[in-house]
């Protein structure tokens, strides 16, 4: 059951997280993602990040990611047999950094699809991923979900670092996606 598999798989990335040496969970959540639990989840994390006199601008930074990711689970999730959006999403942090963990499912068909892109804009330079990003705007590109694939753009602009994505495939034939943006305090 594909349940059981993400389960697990968000399971283990948690006890990696926990391993870790100075690192831990700040919130967390596996299942599937509606507009409220989104909605809650972000306030939840801007009133933690207030609370923890995080740095302004790396607050909004993080804000920005979690509020992209969010939406992008709760609008591209591919659904279990059971007719779910699955997905997760882990905050972390550790002595000098924040890490953000999100996964959903996607089908086998936007596997590559998503894999060539993210490659390509982890290559990016600034300048170019500037140029990508206005042109996405200027043209309105979307997709029939609604996405233009700005969202990983964005995402990468906020971070500065490149996407660390990868893929397991599950036994339902649908593939789950997974990446992991760390930023520094």
């Amino acid at each position: 059951m594909t349940t059981v598999e993400i389960r697990e798989i968000y399971q283990n990335q948690q006890d990696a997280i926990v391993s870790q040496k100075g690192c831990k969970v700040l919130v967390s959540h596996f299942g599937p993602f509606s507009q409220d639990l989104v909605s809650s989840l972000t306030l939840n994390v801007e009133h933690l990040l207030r609370s923890k006199n995080v740095n302004k601008q790396v607050a909004k930074r993080i804000f920005s990611i979690i509020i992209e990711g969010l939406q992008n689970l709760r609008l591209h999730g591919q659904k279990d047999e059971a007719n779910r959006q699955l997905g997760y999403f882990i905050l972390s942090e550790s002595e000098n950094k924040f890490h953000i963990s999100m996964a959903n499912m996607i089908s086998t068909d936007e596997f590559q699809k998503v894999d060539n892109y993210i490659e390509r804009i982890n290559n990016y330079s600034k300048g170019e991923l500037k140029k990508t990003y206005l042109s996405i705007l200027e043209n309105e590109f979307l997709t029939t979900k609604g996405g233009s694939g700005l969202g990983f753009i964005t995402t990468r602009i906020k971070s500065g670092s490149p996407l660390k994505h990868s893929f397991f495939a599950l036994k339902d034939g649908n593939m789950l996606f997974t990446f992991k943006i760390d930023l520094l305090k």
